[in-house]
């Protein structure tokens, strides 16, 4: 199509920048040196060297810098070169002569705009038309007045220099455009024509033989379910002669990709106040839309999932309480989590655990709408379900409209069963269960946070209940939580204050009677509530992640205790001291140790890190470098509660560690369970063969104490030998146990 572009007229051709950017980037690089240079600078090209002399004294008192050339390959050259603000050209030479050198410059970088002078004896039209057809600016005959041409090379350059700042506009007008994805065109209501920028045509994905030139068929160009509208408004603005605006949308003719238009226009009255014109801009906002929308998506859907975040629950959850409130109706809120996520994360990695993630979104949208017990009613949005992700392995499924709770229970079975079914996550099939809280309103809350928080908490009761299941709200619950929350704030106030104590369990050889070391082990003596049972703060410490400040603690006072009584003249033991799994994947616990052998003093060799099994049973591998690591800095590894984790004895030879430890639980019933005894039996043996030193835990019984020794078992700790001491009684048992050591093994 044709467009209007003022002084410039041009056709936009498939392809082409439609913008012109690189014209703009041409142009910018013709203007630059031509300001820059002090004197403008003539290419003059003749094979007769008189005449170039002549023009070229006229030239430079003139105030021009001249070049010379002998023919057209010389010509060509040497603007390739100097890149002149314009050249003399004659038209008959030798090797190449001035038509062919004007085709060749003008087919050059720059070259389109530079004024050519075309000087030539012929007088024939012939070949004035051909030299102004090949692009020459102007033409002279000869004999040539040397005394006029400067004013003639002078007046020439003056239009050039018009032409090219209003070329150099253009370009940068259809160059912001271009950036703007803009354009403008032009209605003229009495013609009906209509013209547009090349912008215009840009965005319209038009080519040569798709030409807007009225109105319709622009019209024509959009897309149906979009036309009847744009064309109604269109009518308006030009009978009531206002402005107007509107989006669409159009399938491009370079690519069919479909873009989302915006058209404005305003109305252009003439001196009588006539409504002549519509002006009006068009700019392609398809990436702006989509903009919108992945923001829209990034605020109110999960990435992964994509099912609906907090944010777009909480919005739900609004709704939800405003139907609810107003029909006097219930809703349920159920609060899943997923059972041993974290082991799928750690073990398989994190691209398996959002492919978990995505597979557990797809079944828990898949059960809600089945369900029988969800409302369906189109003109009740609100009282539909929501189901979503929170974060990490954490879903809410709103139910919108519940007749009881025992519907909530219902589809929290089936929630529970078509998770808990096998997931195939790359090469391995994982099975995971989930636990589920409840609240209904409005029994369990009046709001969004007090519901969210019943569902929350009615979901940890039913983990501390032991998972795979649901559990609905209640006040017991409650106020279970409450206290645990008031545990978690004492707790943290006492590891800040230092207000928890170490106290001290001696370990034994079977076989020489001597106590070989000791484990230190943390107590907390709460001020009102009297000793607290580290099987009650230590998981919340786990939880919580105060494990890791109190751990900190403990590795530093257990060392400096040992170092403490080696200065006053103890004869050096190993201090064990516990380290959990937390401490190992959420802080730096090499780190940490070396802390604490630093502010201790203490020989490596005297510390020895506990560690449980199951740590090691998450990744192998990475086990394994934790405890190379560990040796590395020369304390010693033992590995804590051993046999718990079944699968460990096929590592077992890969562990860079020095002690094994039996559970407490295996050492149990050793006098009355013969499968206890070979477990036992079966796990010195193996030790022994790798060189590994085995203690037992929980030795409280003498009968304990001979099979245990009758199986070769190297060490023991437990109430037979002593409860665990604070520092003070710890010695004093030493020193009297010394007394008897000997005695003591035989009573055993």
């Amino acid at each position: 199509m044709m467009v209007n572009r003022g002084a410039v007229d041009e056709r936009v051709h498939p392809g082409e920048n439609c913008l012109m950017s690189d014209s703009s980037s041409q142009l910018t690089r013709m203007l630059v040196p031509s300001c820059m240079r002090d004197r403008p600078v003539v290419l003059h090209v003749d094979d007769d060297v008189a005449s170039l002399k002549v023009a070229e004294r006229a030239l430079q008192n003139a105030g021009f810098d001249v070049l010379h050339a002998e023919n057209g390959i010389e010509a060509i050259d040497s603007f390739k070169q100097h890149e002149p603000d314009l050249i003399i050209m004659d038209a008959v030479m030798p090797v190449m002569d001035g038509f062919d050198a004007i085709e060749g410059v003008r087919s050059l970088p720059g070259g389109e705009y530079v004024p050519i002078l075309m000087i030539t004896g012929l007088d024939d039209l012939e070949s004035i038309n051909r030299a102004y057809d090949l692009g020459a600016t102007d033409f002279l005959t000869k004999p040539v007045n040397f005394h006029i041409l400067p004013n003639r090379v002078q007046y020439m350059l003056r239009s050039k220099r018009r032409d090219d700042a209003l070329r150099f506009s253009q370009a940068k007008l259809d160059n912001a455009q271009r950036i703007a994805k803009l354009g403008n065109w032009e209605w003229n209501l009495t013609t009906h024509h209509m013209s547009g920028s090349r912008g215009f045509a840009c965005i319209l994905g038009l080519s040569d033989d798709q030409p807007i030139t009225r109105w319709l068929d622009m019209i024509c160009h959009i897309e149906e379910g979009d036309r009847h509208n744009v064309r109604l408004l269109a009518d308006e603005a030009v009978e009531q002669r206002i402005a107007f605006n509107s989006e669409f949308s159009v399938r491009s003719g370079v690519d069919n990709s479909l873009r989302r238009i915006r058209l404005e226009a305003e109305p252009h009255y003439n001196e009588q106040g006539e409504c002549t014109q519509m002006l009006g801009t068009i700019q392609d906002i398809t990436e702006r839309i989509d903009a919108q929308k992945q923001i829209h998506n990034l605020a109110y859907y999960d990435l992964i999932t994509g099912l609906p975040n907090r944010a777009q629950l909480q919005e739900q959850l609004h709704y939800t309480l405003q139907l609810a409130s107003r029909n006097k109706t219930k809703f349920a809120l159920l609060f899943l989590d997923l059972d041993h996520f974290k082991q799928v994360n750690d073990t398989l990695g994190h691209d398996a655990g959002d492919d978990l993630l995505k597979q557990v979104a797809i079944r828990l949208t898949r059960v809600v709408r089945e369900s029988d017990v969800v409302s369906v009613r189109l003109d009740e949005p609100g009282s539909q379900y929501t189901v979503a992700r929170l974060g990490g392995d954490e879903f809410v499924v709103l139910l919108g409209q519940v007749a009881r709770a025992e519907d909530a229970a219902r589809v929290a079975e089936r929630i529970a069963q078509t998770v808990s079914e096998p997931y195939i996550l790359g090469e391995h099939s994982v099975e995971v269960t989930t636990t589920i809280g409840i609240s209904v309103y409005p029994a369990d809350g009046e709001n969004s946070d007090e519901l969210m928080k019943s569902a929350d908490i009615a979901m940890y009761h039913a983990k501390e209940s032991g998972r795979n299941g649901y559990q609905f709200y209640s006040r017991d619950i409650h106020e279970q939580a409450l206290a645990r929350f008031s545990m978690e704030g004492e707790l943290k106030a006492a590891i800040e204050n230092e207000d928890l104590t170490i106290v001290y369990q001696p370990k034994i050889c079977f076989t020489t009677g001597q106590v070989t070391g000791v484990e230190a082990l943390v107590r907390w003596q709460h001020p009102e509530n009297g000793e607290i049972s580290p099987a009650d703060f230590i998981p919340l410490a786990e939880e919580t992640g105060l494990i890791l400040p109190l751990g900190r603690w403990v590795m530093r006072m257990a060392a400096k205790q040992m170092q403490d009584w080696i200065d006053e003249g103890l004869k050096p033991l190993n201090i064990a001291v516990n380290c959990s799994a937390v401490q190992f994947t959420r802080s730096n616990m090499i780190e940490d140790i070396n802390e604490a052998l630093s502010f201790s003093g203490l020989n490596p060799s005297y510390l020895e890190v506990e560690i449980t099994e199951h740590l090691l049973l998450k990744d192998v591998d990475v086990g394994i470098t934790t405890l190379r690591n560990l040796k590395a800095l020369g304390v010693q590894v033992a590995i804590d509660d051993f046999g718990t984790g079944f699968s460990s004895l096929s590592y077992l030879k890969r562990l860079p560690v020095d002690k094994l430890k039996i559970d407490k639980s295996f050492v149990d019933e050793l006098y009355t369970d013969s499968g206890d005894v070979a477990i036992v039996s079966a796990i010195i043996t193996l030790s022994h063969n790798l060189n590994l030193t085995v203690v037992a835990e929980g030795v409280e019984t003498a009968q304990q104490f001979e099979i245990l020794q009758h199986l070769d078992c190297n060490e023991g700790q437990g109430y037979l030998f002593s409860a665990p001491l604070e520092g003070v009684e710890f010695i004093e048992w030493l020193t009297g146990f010394h007394d008897m050591k000997y005695k003591r093994v035989a009573q055993f």
